[in-house]
């Protein structure tokens, strides 16, 4: 792709590679620009990817449920346009107890996660959520 330019009276073909062809946009063959990867760096957060993948995370607190299973529900930071595809969840802790948890399938929805667990003691659920 010659490009000639001019420069003091001097004259030059710079060759530039395929990426100067391209437009900007989140189609195919389309250069994203920094709109395209918008986020929110907090505690509770998300960051969107110009292919329509967005990666949630965060954590909530919870009480003891004495062997018994509980659950919270817990409003993501945004909504998923379209589909929820991944839940992941672990334990906070430095207590060597037996924990579980896990989300109910039926009563999630694109925007908020009905996250079901059971723990000796107070403790602190982290999560990361995909969807698009």
């Amino acid at each position: 792709f010659p490009v000639t330019i001019e420069s003091a009276g001097e004259i030059k073909n710079v060759g530039l590679g395929e990426a100067a062809k391209r437009s900007i946009g989140s189609a195919v063959n389309q250069i994203p620009d920094m709109s395209f990867f918008s986020s929110n760096m907090s505690t509770n957060g998300y960051s969107k990817l110009p292919g329509g993948l967005i990666i949630q995370w965060g954590w909530f607190a919870v009480d003891t449920t004495n062997g018994v299973v509980s659950n919270k529900y817990v409003n993501l930071p945004i909504a998923m346009p379209t589909a929820l595809l991944s839940v992941i969840a672990m334990f906070s802790t430095q207590d060597p107890s037996v924990r579980y948890v896990g989300f109910n399938t039926a009563l999630t929805s694109r925007s908020q996660v009905n996250f079901t667990y059971v723990t000796p003691t107070t403790n602190s659920i982290f999560f990361i959520v995909m969807g698009c």
